[in-house]
């Protein structure tokens, strides 16, 4: 099957470097992503690293980088045994000049096995959580 993405984007009047801290500090992150236990990476962050991400009620699960642009983007590449391959962007882009939004990107690559309605509801209610998410992200970093 091929790859189910949709995203989320909503302008923010925050500045890209304000909105980065959110993003990559772990406590600052808790702030919006609150049933985020904990995230380490072995390493830097950057294209490549890999590390641990854990949710409330979830067991731990390995992560990687898939994509880290400083200030702009970065993405987090999960391998689901039963699902496939998913990943979560966490982006800034720039909508005019000096004008910004928050963009969450979700992406799911399923097992062939999987079926039509498993993906869906797995994308469903992911895509409910971005945009919760994102919309405290906004206030966190407007204030």
């Amino acid at each position: 099957m091929n790859t189910i993405t949709t995203s989320f984007l909503l302008p923010t009047t925050a500045k890209p470097e304000h909105v980065w801290q959110y993003y990559v500090d772990l406590s600052l992150r808790k702030l919006w992503e609150t049933d985020l236990e904990d995230f380490k990476l072995f390493g830097e962050m950057k294209t490549g690293a890999e590390g641990i991400f854990k949710l409330q009620n979830t067991p731990e699960m390995p992560v990687t980088l898939s994509k880290v642009i400083v200030n702009q983007e970065f993405t987090e590449q999960f391998k689901m045994p039963d699902m496939g391959v998913f990943y979560f962007s966490h982006q800034i882009v720039s909508i005019a000049t000096n004008q910004y939004a928050l963009k969450s990107e979700i992406s799911l690559k399923p097992n062939q096995n999987v079926a039509d309605s498993a993906s869906y509801h797995f994308i469903k209610q992911l895509s409910d959580d971005i945009i919760d998410k994102t919309y405290a992200l906004k206030n966190l970093v407007e204030r």
